[in-house]
């Protein structure tokens, strides 16, 4: 593999219709590599076909359906993972540990030269079922033999993404906003199209391999302070009502285990609290990819306008 400018490579993705696999893929035809796509609806992917990818249809979850789909590829880029399950087939053990294992078997008898994985800040093996199975995901790609890169982002925004909609709409909608608890949790945004870039080079650059990263933005914010610069960005005044945790704990438990819709599970609510920073001040962006980090307020103008 070459780090060489102009080096075309075939690449095998997965997760390509969801909000960072449109970017990766983006960055990666603008790169000039050959994609091919695991989609599970084809005719839902015109996004990827439009970029010159090769579609195949499939899905991690099952067997026997990925060895045609990577035979010949260079490098599987997996961008496929749930932050919920949806029994009895999308649960975190069958997407993130069993499909990256079904994932890196077909890559090994491919014989692909590196596979890029993209797992979560704050992953690990005594957490929440989200974070275990993220952790699991990353030891079966260590241990396959392959060269990897992984890259473990905190939240990652864009224009494009629920969470930052998600956002604008709470604060546009409600005149005041409720935050559980004191909202001084931190977090550290990811702009969508930095991660697409760390991508793309992780895919290219043969000086990256046997590495994993962690990937956020230049600022860690408070869940208080994004809210506040929504809204000094929309030139709206709102309030922010804190409502204690162990309010809303007890209910957010029983509306999941009754299986009813809850704006946030009961591992959102355990992972909100452990916050989603990197210790220190550097950024990998910057000192390994040779990025910028964007602010989250860019990111914000960027939806605004």
């Amino acid at each position: 593999m070459s780090d060489k400018v102009g080096t075309k490579l075939t690449v095998f993705l997965t997760g390509g219709t969801g909000f960072v696999g449109g970017h990766v893929t983006r960055r990666l035809a603008e790169h000039g590599h050959q994609l091919r796509a695991l989609v599970r609806n084809p005719a839902a992917a015109s996004s990827l076909t439009e970029l010159g990818a090769e579609l195949f249809e499939g899905d991690v979850t099952r067997d026997g359906e990925l060895d045609k789909a990577i035979a010949g590829c260079d490098v599987v880029v997996h961008l496929v993972g749930i932050i919920r399950e949806r029994p009895p087939g999308q649960t975190f053990e069958n997407v993130h540990t069993r499909g990256t294992q079904r994932l890196v078997e077909a890559a090994q008898r491919a014989d692909a030269q590196k596979f890029i994985q993209m797992s979560a800040l704050g992953a690990k093996t005594d957490g929440t079922a989200y974070q275990r199975t993220k952790s699991e995901a990353e030891e079966i790609v260590r241990r396959s033999g392959i060269a990897y890169v992984i890259l473990r982002p905190s939240v990652i925004v864009g224009p494009d993404g629920e969470f930052m909609r998600l956002l604008v709409r709470l604060v546009r909608g409600l005149p005041v906003i409720p935050v559980i608890g004191d909202g001084r949790y931190r977090l550290q945004p990811v702009d969508v199209t930095d991660l697409a870039e760390a991508f793309a080079q992780a895919v290219g650059r043969s000086d990256l391999k046997d590495v994993s990263f962690d990937i956020g933005g230049p600022h860690k914010l408070t869940y208080n302070r994004l809210l506040e610069i929504i809204c000094e960005e929309l030139g709206l005044r709102r309030r922010l009502i804190h409502v204690s945790a162990r309010l809303v704990r007890p209910l957010v438990d029983l509306a999941s285990n009754w299986r009813l819709p809850t704006p946030v599970s009961p591992d959102e609510l355990t992972m909100m609290f452990e916050e989603s920073i990197i210790p220190g001040e550097g950024n990998v962006l910057r000192e390994v990819f040779g990025l910028e980090p964007t602010p989250f307020r860019s990111v914000l103008q960027r939806l605004a306008g």
